[in-house]
C-alpha cells in the first residue's frame, strides 16, 4: 500500500531518570476509507492488528490487514452498535455481525458469520427469534448476544441473554429473578463464564452489571454491596472484567478480578464531574484498558472522549496521553473512542469524528521496553 494512504505519527521518548535507557514509542496510523464508499468505522482488533468495521452508507463489512488496501467482505447491512459490531476473533479467523434476513412479508435480525472461503453463513441452531451478537470468544468458537423472543401472548418483547456454540447451537442465559432485559457483551473462551447486564425492573433501565457461570447469573458488585454498571468486555477466560459506570451515584468505569472484586478506575485530574465512563476491553492481564468517557465540552457540547487506563498511570484522557508522545490527534473531535485493544496490550483502536464531523479511524501501536510494559507502561511522560 503506497504510503499516502497513511498518516504516521511517532516519537521514541525516554523514561526517567531511574531508568534513562529504556524507551517507549508510540506510533498512530490512520485507517483508509475503501475505494468508493463514502466513509468507514471500526469496532474490534484482531491480536496480529487486523481491523473490521462497516463501510456507510451500505452498510458492509470492511477489513483492513496491516500492509494491505481495506477489503468489503459484504455482510451486515445493519448499523446496530458501530463502536461494538462487527466483531472479530482474536486469531483473526472469524468475522461476527448482525444481519437481515426475509421473514414473510418484513425481515428478521440474525447473526451471521465470516471464515474466509465460505463467505457469509447466517448463524445455524437459532431458536429465539430476533437475535444480535455483541460479545465473541477469543478464539471465535462461542457468541452471546441478545434476543427478543416471539411472545405467544402478544406482550412488550423481553431481550433475554443467549450463548452459542456449534455443538450446542443458541441457549437462553439466565435471568435473574425479576429482571425485565438482558444482554451478554463478552465471553471467556470455551462459553463457560459470560458477562453482559440486566435491566431491574420496567421503571428502572438502568444497566447493572452482570455474569453468568456455567449459564446461571450473578450480579457484579462493588466492596460496599453497590451494583456497578454494564460489563462490556473480558479477558480470554474472563478473570478480568470491565465495565462502564452508571448515572446514578456511580459513574466511574471499573476493572473486576477474582482476586481484588471491583476496582474503579477513577478520572481525569481536570475532569468534568458530570462525566459518564465505559470501559470497554482489557489486555489479557488487564494491566491496559480502553474506553470512553461522555461528557459536555464548552464548545463542542456533548462529546465522547477515549481514555486508556495503567495501574503506574491511572485513567488518561487519550488525547493528552497521545499529545506526551507528540502526536495531536483528537484533542478537537466531537467524537473519540478507544474500543478495542490487542491482547499484549499494544495495539489499540480508535473510532471517531473530527471537529468537521467526518469520521476518523486509527490504530495506536505502543512499543515499550518489556521491562517497562510488564508493570502496564511504568514510565515518566514528557
Amino acid at each position: 500500500m503506497s504510503s499516502c494512504f497513511f498518516r504516521r505519527a511517532w516519537l521514541a521518548c525516554l523514561c526517567g531518570a531511574a531508568s534513562p535507557a529504556l524507551a517507549i514509542t508510540v506510533t498512530l496510523t490512520d485507517l483508509p476509507v475503501p475505494d468508493g464508499y463514502g466513509t468507514a468505522g471500526v469496532a474490534n482488533i484482531a491480536s496480529d492488528g487486523t481491523v473490521v468495521g462497516m463501510v456507510w452508507p451500505e452498510g458492509s463489512v470492511v477489513r483492513w490487514v496491516p500492509g494491505a488496501e481495506p477489503e468489503v467482505l459484504g455482510g451486515g447491512l445493519t448499523f446496530t452498535l458501530e463502536n461494538v459490531m462487527p466483531l472479530i476473533s482474536k486469531d483473526g479467523s472469524v468475522i461476527a455481525t448482525t444481519a437481515y434476513f426475509p421473514n414473510g412479508d418484513g425481515k428478521r435480525a440474525a447473526p451471521e458469520i465470516w471464515t474466509g472461503g465460505t463467505g457469509w453463513t447466517e448463524l445455524p441452531g437459532l431458536t429465539l427469534g430476533d437475535a444480535s451478537p455483541y460479545g465473541m470468544s477469543h478464539d471465535g468458537q462461542v457468541l452471546v448476544g441478545g434476543a427478543s423472543p416471539v411472545d405467544p401472548d402478544g406482550g412488550a418483547p423481553q431481550q433475554i441473554p443467549w450463548i452459542w456454540t456449534a455443538e450446542t447451537g443458541q441457549q437462553a442465559l439466565g435471568m435473574i429473578e425479576g429482571t425485565v432485559w438482558g444482554e451478554a457483551w463478552a465471553v471467556a473462551d470455551g462459553g463457560r463464564v459470560a458477562v453482559g447486564f440486566f435491566e431491574a425492573s420496567p421503571g428502572d433501565t438502568t444497566r447493572y452489571g452482570a455474569r453468568w457461570v456455567d449459564g446461571v447469573p450473578e450480579w457484579i458488585l462493588d466492596a460496599d454491596g453497590q451494583h456497578v454498571g454494564q460489563a462490556i468486555g473480558c479477558n480470554s477466560d474472563c478473570s478480568v472484567i470491565v465495565g462502564a459506570g452508571r448515572d446514578a451515584g456511580s459513574p466511574q468505569a471499573w476493572r473486576w478480578t477474582a482476586e481484588h472484586g471491583v476496582e474503579f478506575l477513577g478520572v481525569p485530574g481536570d475532569a468534568d464531574p458530570s462525566a459518564l465512563y465505559y470501559a470497554f476491553e482489557p489486555s489479557e492481564d488487564g494491566t491496559v484498558i480502553v474506553g470512553s468517557y461522555y461528557t459536555i465540552d464548552p464548545l463542542l457540547g456533548a462529546v465522547n472522549r477515549g481514555f486508556i487506563w495503567t495501574p503506574a498511570d491511572h485513567l488518561q484522557d487519550f488525547s493528552t496521553f497521545l499529545a506526551n508522545y507528540g502526536i495531536d490527534y483528537g484533542d478537537d473531535f466531537g467524537d473519540l473512542v478507544v474500543n478495542a485493544i490487542t491482547p499484549d496490550g499494544r495495539t489499540l483502536l480508535v473510532n471517531g469524528a473530527n471537529a468537521d464531523f467526518m469520521r476518523q479511524r486509527a490504530v495506536v501501536h505502543i512499543e515499550p521496553d518489556d521491562a517497562i510494559f510488564a508493570d502496564g507502561f511504568d514510565f515518566t511522560p514528557l
